[in-house]
């Protein structure tokens, strides 16, 4: 019923590879020509100071911030009002807001927010 057709191709161009290994060395030839590996060796890197070793531990807070203007200005009001010194990450809880009928009027959100907090030394004895 069904006749199967192959065109008619050279073997070599059938047998070839998208990539052949030919193409290969003319891409590594001309990506091997980069002016900055033909200049002087990498720098070493500079020596970092070693700070003094302070022990602290990660804490994690919660705090609920609302506003009638955005999601971000919620956000900041949460992280304002936990009143962290220095938080280093913040997760969106939860977010809800509002509704006015035909907009958002309100935007509020519960945010967890971590900090790292230093140890005091243990008094010895």
């Amino acid at each position: 019923m069904f006749a199967v057709v192959r065109a008619a191709t050279s073997s070599s161009s059938s047998r070839r590879s998208r990539r052949s290994p030919r193409n290969a060395r003319a891409r590594t030839a001309t990506t091997s020509a980069n002016p900055r590996s033909a200049a002087a060796p990498p720098e070493p890197m500079p020596a970092r100071r070693k700070a003094a070793a302070s022990a602290s531990v990660g804490r994690i807070t919660e705090a609920t911030g609302e506003s009638p203007r955005s999601w971000d200005t919620a956000i900041a009001a949460a992280v304002k009002a936990s009143e962290v010194k220095a938080p280093i990450g913040v997760e969106i809880s939860r977010m809800w807001a509002e509704w006015n009928g035909r907009r958002l009027s309100r935007y509020h959100v519960t945010v967890k927010i971590a900090y790292r907090q230093s140890l005091k030394a243990a008094a010895r004895t």
